[in-house]
This record gives C-alpha cells, structure tokens and sequence, in this order.
C-alpha cells in the first residue's frame, strides 16, 4: 500500500513537471558542450551573468518553440547581463544541431552533448524519462536558482504565456546583485 502511494506521488510529481531528485538552490557545477564545429562551451565563461541553461532534443516542437522565444529575450536582455546556452541531448544531436539552429534563428550558443552528462548536472534519475525542454537558470553567483521541466507551468500553455514566464523569471534574476555588487556591499 505505502509503494503504491509512494509511487503515485512520484509520477504526480514527475507529470508536474517537478524533478524528484534536484536540489534548488544548489551551486552549478562546471558544464560543458561541444558547439557545431567543435568548438567547446563552458558555464565558466559566462561568469557574471545570468544564464539560462536549456536542455533539449532536436526533434521535439516545444523545444524549438522555446528556443524561439529565449532567441527573442535574448535581443532584448543580452546587453542586461542575459546569457542563454543550448545544449541539444539527443540521439545524433551532432548531426542534427547546426540545422536546428539555423531553423529557429539562434544566435546564442547552442550544442550538443551526452545525455547522462545532463542528467548528473541536473540531478534527474536516469531511469526517469525527463521531459523536454528541461531550463536551469543560474545567477551571477553561480548558482543553480530554478530548474524547470517540460511539463512545468513555466513553460505556458502557449507562446504568450512562455514569453511572459520567462520574461519574469529573467527581469527577477537581472534585478538579483550579481557578484561585484555582492562584494561592494559586504565592505
């Protein structure tokens, strides 16, 4: 009886787009992926700014709708302090990323890379479907602030709704104190 509800609760919590296993907030480890033409990406390099980390398969719809509307924000907040990285996890995601790039007009960096790498950094089960796109936003600070999965209600139940989501999620994060102030305060 106590599995039973146990198990009811974890594929409640997994249909709600919440990650059973994930640490909020939590200090972002080092993540890296390998960008079309081989040139490698690291969170390090982006220290400083707010980052949105998304994880998403080349195929899926949501996930390139998305990318479309992080495209978006980016013209807008990039020069805030706004940084969006792509990680692209899927079966023959290096073959596939520099056409689904190029499709959704992404001019922030995107890639490819192993999916239980993705898996480790967001601290998801791997005998666990993970639903897609999966974002982490990540402070100046570096550290792992939300993480939000396909079926969270972050994401909106249309384009609108996602634009204004994530519109919210990265004005609260700019308006945080990122790392020079943090030290300018403590003096």
């Amino acid at each position: 009886m106590r599995l039973a509800v146990a198990s009811t609760l974890l594929l409640s919590m997994i249909h709600a787009g919440v990650s059973p296993a994930a640490t909020i907030p939590r200090p972002s480890p080092e993540y890296g992926f390998e960008a079309p033409g081989g040139k490698r990406v690291l969170l390090s390099q982006y220290k400083g700014k707010v980052i949105m980390l998304g994880f998403y398969l080349t195929t899926c719809p949501h996930c390139k709708d998305t990318v479309r509307v992080i495209e978006k924000l980016y013209r807008e907040y990039g020069s805030q302090g706004f940084q969006p990285l792509g990680v692209c996890i899927n079966d023959m995601a290096k073959m596939l990323t520099p056409d689904f790039i190029k499709e959704q007009g992404a001019t922030f960096p995107i890639g490819y890379g192993p999916r239980d790498s993705a898996y480790g950094f967001l601290q998801h089960p791997t005998m666990l479907q993970l639903y897609m796109p999966t974002i982490v936003m990540i402070d100046r600070k570096g550290q792992i602030t939300a993480q939000y999965t396909g079926g969270d209600l972050i994401f909106g139940r249309d384009l609108v709704q996602r634009e204004q989501n994530f519109r919210k999620l990265i004005e609260d994060s700019l308006r945080k104190p990122g790392v020079a102030t943090a030290k300018k305060a403590s003096k």
